[in-house]
């Protein structure tokens, strides 16, 4: 099949809604088809959805980004009937976090609204129906690409998402796309060639095993999507991790969940501490002391059990490698996971210590956060925290102990 995106645009018709979240009230709305635009504002809200059914007469898909948790709900809420325009929706908010896994929080950005004043800005339902089409494009291209470059991404992504309520869009985009939706065997034939040598083969047969419930379906693709790009540069976007908890749950099975198999590659290669000690710091072992009941040195356990997700008591004496107890967890997991570990020390110097020796170690996913920073510091070190390229935030916390020796912050 020849794909051509023109045509799938105009079949397309994009509505945004603005709606009194208090009163649930659809009080203005705006729908784009091609050069078409309908816009309503005002109280006279049945005749202007007399014309919205007219409007959208004909096409196959209602557009919209967080159509199908805020749209949708809302117009068949003052309408019941208009359910049926949903029948082949395409919520492009859903589709971004897989044609661009980089970008972590994927909301609209309003050009329009560049200038005001936070307390100034205003929604405009036409100008946000025209982005969700223009986004819609940029979908469209991102996916042809990944089509041609990444095939088994794309069959992968058109199976995930093709199955279980409100998915007849999905599939209709990715047919365009690379043609028939693939079947099952298909399907996982290609995750397993994507997670081959990032992921452990045990925990993904478990996986694969979950994915005939298709509730399963979108939490697997936002799942694949972000282990394509692991290892920095991106975190699961929060309305994922809200929406879609199971997302990160399946890349902690997958990634980060000892198998205890030892002729498993990957678990002997990323979850194992002392391959992760000489990878992030180049050490063949841990210090011989001090050392555990059983005899094992101290540092190796507790970095064990920190990477194991334990909770961890550890207590040791100056000078022994207390640092990297939790370093150590910390740098793995954010590989593996794109988690972000809090490190919090009434310590500023040491903070700021820490984080230039892991500088000139070459692991410059540190940041630290303290009160003696500028505010251009302090923002350049939340944004690499919010871009997810931080795996560790030093903070440090004022402490004031009172005569009976108690500690507050």
């Amino acid at each position: 099949m020849t794909f051509d995106p023109a045509h799938l645009l105009t079949h397309c018709v994009s509505i945004d809604l603005e709606v009194d979240l208090k009163s649930a009230r659809l009080f203005a709305f705006a729908a784009v088809r091609e050069e078409r635009v309908l816009v309503h504002k005002g109280t006279a809200l049945d005749p202007a959805l007399d014309r919205l059914e007219a409007f959208c007469d004909g096409a196959a898909h209602l557009v919209g980004h967080n159509i199908l948790r805020h749209d949708l709900p809302h117009l068949v809420a003052n309408r019941a009937r208009l359910a049926g325009l949903g029948a082949a929706p395409i919520d492009t908010l859903w589709l971004n976090p897989l044609a661009f896994p980089r970008n972590p929080y994927h909301h609209l950005v309003k050009h329009y609204q560049d200038g005001r004043l936070q307390v100034g800005h205003v929604n405009d339902p036409e100008q946000d129906a025209r982005l969700a089409l223009q986004v819609l494009a940029d979908q469209i291209a991102a996916f042809t690409r990944l089509a041609q470059e990444a095939p088994d991404e794309a069959l992968a992504y058109h199976h995930l998402t093709a199955r279980g309520e409100a998915s007849a869009g999905f599939d209709a985009l990715f047919q365009c796309l690379r043609g028939p939706s693939p079947d099952e065997a298909a399907a996982h034939a290609a995750i397993r060639r994507l997670l081959d040598g990032r992921a452990c083969n045990h925990r993904l047969e478990q996986t694969l095993g979950r994915l005939s419930d298709p509730r399963n379906g979108w939490p697997m693709a936002y799942a694949l999507s972000w282990i394509s790009v692991a290892g920095g540069d991106s975190v699961m976007p929060p309305w994922v991790r809200l929406q879609f908890p199971q997302a990160g749950r399946i890349v902690r099975h997958l990634r980060d969940t000892n198998c205890g198999d030892p002729g498993c590659a990957w678990c002997a290669e990323n979850n194992n501490p002392n391959a992760a000690l000489e990878r992030w710091f180049g050490f063949p072992a841990f210090r011989t002391q001090p050392v555990d009941e059983m005899g094992r040195p101290l540092q190796e356990r507790i970095v064990a059990e920190a990477m194991g997700g334990k909770s961890v008591l550890g207590i040791l004496p100056t000078g022994t490698g207390k640092s990297v107890c939790y370093q150590i967890p910390a740098l793995s997991r954010f590989d593996k996971t794109g988690a972000l570990t809090v490190v919090i020390s009434p310590l500023v110097a040491l903070m700021a210590d820490q984080v230039q020796g892991l500088a000139r170690a070459g692991i410059s996913s540190a940041v630290t956060v303290n009160g003696m920073m500028s505010l251009p510091e302090r923002h350049d070190s939340l944004e690499k925290v919010r871009m997810g390229d931080a795996a560790g935030l030093a903070r440090t916390i004022a402490l004031a102990i009172d005569p009976h020796g108690a500690a507050t912050a």
